[in-house]
């Protein structure tokens, strides 16, 4: 996995969640990365794919898998970043052609399977394909990115370049905000504030199923919701999100977007982050969910 501007290096990292399941996660190095612009970011991109496949035991929510393995269905995912979910796709379904979408370059160019196919562009330009093109499109964990006054322009995109029978799917990550402590709370209040300064409304995410099911092609839309509790209290796999949590947190574009909120300084955010948010979440049972919306398009 690679790119024109960078290296790749494999190295594979085995998490075990209990005595029966593992979570194999090949992670990248030498990445370059935006925001910031190093491989952790990658890495926290491939650990997330494979905690959320873990959650769902899968990759999607949409009845798509038959065609999938008989067809050469057509998907697309926009905002693919490294496409980490596509790779997992391409090679598990070899008859079916995938595509991914980003204004970012940082999936493979050269090494990856021959049914897999990337594109840089900016979904918010719309997507750069006819109607009816793809048999399944999806999107993962862009909530952090998409405005508020955004968010019907690119669904009604998505369901766009959708064939009449297929489907569309979005995947996004919730903080429930039950059982936080009042570190965790704090964090929390500032990355919701953090993000309403950019127009991202976090709160909106529940509710998108209602701007699908507004589109005519979409009038039936389908939630699927899994939870989890962060940190030891959610067992291995509280703890595999733990550190996917703390890496997001800590770094220093989290840091400089997130303490002037908190009023404190870096060097205490540092803190806060690595020591003392690690203590609390020993005592404390915070609830977080991950939410699929999916549905048919009609017409």
């Amino acid at each position: 996995m690679g790119n024109n501007n960078s290296t790749f290096k494999r190295k594979n990292k085995k998490i075990v969640l209990d005595k029966n399941e593992t979570m194999d996660l090949e992670v990248g190095k030498d990445l370059k990365y935006y925001l910031p612009n190093n491989y952790e970011d990658i890495d926290r991109i491939h650990m997330f794919h494979f905690f959320q496949r873990y959650i769902y035991q899968g990759n999607f929510s949409s009845p798509i898998e038959e065609r999938l393995m008989q067809e050469k269905c057509k998907v697309l995912d926009i905002g693919c970043g490294p496409g980490t979910w596509l790779l997992d796709l391409a090679n598990k379904y070899e008859k079916s052609l995938f595509h991914g979408l980003d204004n970012n370059s940082i999936f493979p160019n050269e090494i990856k399977p021959s049914n897999l196919n990337f594109m840089k562009a900016d979904m918010f330009d719309g997507l750069p394909f006819p109607d009816n093109e793809f048999d399944f499109v999806h999107q993962g964990t862009m909530a952090f990115i998409i405005k508020a006054d955004q968010w019907t322009f690119i669904i009604s995109e998505m369901i766009r370049v959708t064939k009449p029978g297929g489907f569309v799917e979005i995947h996004e990550p919730y903080c429930i905000s039950k059982g936080f402590g009042p570190i965790l709370n704090k964090i929390n209040e500032a990355h919701i504030s953090s993000c309403l300064q950019r127009g991202v409304d976090m709160k909106l995410l529940p509710n998108l199923d209602k701007i699908i099911k507004s589109n005519p092609n979409t009038p039936i839309t389908y939630k699927d919701e899994k939870f989890y509790i962060l940190g030891p209290n959610g067992g291995k796999i509280g703890m595999v999100n733990q550190d996917i949590f703390i890496g997001f947190h800590d770094n220093d574009v989290a840091m400089e977007n997130l303490s002037p909120v908190l009023g404190i300084s870096k060097e205490e955010y540092k803190i806060m982050m690595t020591k003392d948010l690690i203590e609390e979440l020993k005592y404390t049972s915070p609830e977080y969910s991950l939410i699929r919306f999916w549905a048919k398009k009609i017409n």
